[in-house]
């Protein structure tokens, strides 16, 4: 009895160890463990591994990882936090009040999606019969994305001026290093003008209302919907189904505030001083929308793979939301409140874009993207 108590708290140990710190690129998400993911883990092949770092994710992360797209979503909701208190919107009962949106919200940060059986990732405690996600695969979520880091930064070495991952590649892959960083307010890589990230910042958005507001079917797939810049992102036999919730079926009768909750987190993340660099406010109105004040013009954004992980992570955190939303106004919560008014008065995507031009308008659209001064 004692040695198996010895040896799991070894591998507790050890997978503390091989879990490493942080490695989210956005305002930090707090992981919740589900009874689905639960029973993945005793049905799937590595049993003990994906228990204990479930167990890592659902009560040792927690405390180095801050909740922040979260808080700053219940308290655009209905949550009367002061500036600076947000997390105090974080309670059991919000959260599962929202939860599908919350689902959204994160998705993100840790998109589910299979693992290829024909030629599974040649990296240990992979089990590609389970859908990956961090809290259901923790241990292969971790080493997919260290290898797409440690290899991003290579093909930023040697094909410079591209994204370092696009179609064909693992979501994880492309959504934090590749073509698909616009997810997170993001360029793709390093010298892609303002105006290009706006732009695939923009059909994305498209999309997204399209989905939030039912005018999007969720069933057809992604190519044939008539959105010509997105196709080449989605060229297979994909679905805003199986884009949003590959094995997760849960949520698949909410897949409008799934898509909400994924556009917010992309509103969301332009306000983090690592994703986008903003002009300070200007106390003007939308000039489109004036019922909405403007937020500060967008000088930059960034791209991920060339800047280091830990700096990145400080500006995604409680006191950096703090410190925003005690300064500045219209901050990310007022932002976020903005869009959820329109979702709710369900306005067509002609009316949402004025505000999508409102929050992401650029004061110097061929402005190069790069790391910012998120370097050393």
């Amino acid at each position: 009895m004692a040695k198996a108590h010895l040896k799991r708290c070894l591998a507790v140990a050890l997978m503390a160890a091989s879990l490493g710190p942080s490695v989210s690129p956005a305002f930090q998400v707090l992981p919740r463990i589900s009874d689905v993911d639960r029973k993945l883990s005793s049905l799937g092949s590595n049993q003990l591994i994906d228990s204990l770092g479930q167990w890592l994710v659902g009560n040792a992360l927690p405390m180095i990882k801050s909740p922040v797209h979260e808080a700053i979503t219940l308290n655009a909701l209905d949550c009367e936090a002061q500036p600076g208190a947000e997390k105090e919107c974080l309670t059991t009962e919000a959260v599962r009040a929202h939860q599908v949106l919350l689902y959204g919200v994160r998705w993100p940060d840790d998109p589910p999606f299979a693992l290829n059986r024909a030629s599974p990732p040649r990296i240990a405690d992979c089990d590609p019969s389970v859908t990956l996600r961090s809290t259901a695969q923790p241990k292969c979520w971790k080493g997919l994305f260290s290898d797409a880091d440690k290899t991003a930064k290579q093909r930023m070495a040697s094909r410079p001026g591209e994204p370092a991952f696009g179609p064909g590649d693992y979501l994880l892959y492309r959504s934090h290093f590749g073509d698909l960083q616009f997810f997170h307010s993001m360029a793709a890589y390093d010298g892609e003008t303002a105006a290009e990230t706006q732009q695939r910042m923009r059909m994305w958005a498209q999309f997204l209302w399209g989905v939030a507001t039912k005018s999007i079917p969720t069933d057809h797939f992604i190519r044939t919907l008539g959105i010509a810049p997105l196709t080449p992102y989605f060229p297979g036999d994909m679905t805003a189904t199986n884009l949003f919730a590959t094995g997760i079926v849960e949520v698949r009768n909410d897949l409008d505030q799934v898509a909400l909750g994924v556009l917010l987190h992309m509103l969301q993340d332009s306000f983090s001083q690592a994703h986008a660099g903003r002009a300070p406010e200007s106390g003007a109105a939308c000039e489109r929308m004036a019922r909405f004040a403007q937020p500060g013009k967008i000088r930059q954004f960034y791209s991920y793979a060339g800047q280091v992980g830990s700096l990145h992570d400080h500006e995604d955190t409680f006191k950096a939301l703090g410190l925003q939303t005690l300064q500045v106004s219209p901050s990310v919560v007022d932002a976020s409140r903005a869009l959820l008014t329109l979702w709710k008065e369900n306005a067509p995507w002609s009316e949402a874009e004025k505000y999508f031009d409102c929050a992401f308008a650029l004061e110097t659209p061929d402005a190069p993207a790069g790391p910012g001064p998120f370097t050393h």
